[in-house]
């Protein structure tokens, strides 16, 4: 972590996730600012992970019984910066998450190269933020 207040914040959110830890969440080092990965099923939703940015190592994991209850999930909140869907990209769950949601990008079975291409634009709606950065985008 980059200060104490953002270890302590990542710290705390991990403790009252109120969800099932999977993996991690153990291990804090406050001298080195070192937080180990973790996992989290089913935090609760009103909980500090699941209202703010998280910035950290921490993966929020919602279980479902049926796809619309992704859509609405998704729908319910402002427009996330990213969105990424696991499973088969040709699937009509990951057509209808893109037809049916906003964000800022829509990832399939990755959630890291949008933001490292150059060739792509990377950027928010709503209150993820607006406009796009890296490469191109950056300077239209």
């Amino acid at each position: 972590m980059v200060n104490d207040l953002h270890f302590e914040r990542m710290k705390r959110c991990i403790e009252t996730s109120g969800g099932q830890i999977v993996y991690g969440g153990k291990n804090f080092n406050k001298e080195t600012k070192h937080i180990e990965p973790t996992i989290i099923v089913n935090p609760d939703l009103k909980s500090e992970v699941m209202q703010d940015e998280i910035f950290g190592p921490i993966m929020p994991i919602i279980t479902y019984t049926n796809f619309d209850e992704v859509i609405e999930f998704v729908n319910d909140r402002e427009k996330p910066l990213a969105l990424y869907y696991y499973g088969d990209k040709d699937c009509a769950n990951a057509k209808r998450c893109v037809d049916e949601t906003s964000s800022g990008a829509f990832m399939t079975n990755d959630s890291i190269v949008h933001v490292l291409s150059h060739y792509t634009g990377f950027g928010g709606v709503g209150e993820s933020g607006y406009g796009r950065y890296h490469g191109y985008e950056g300077f239209k």
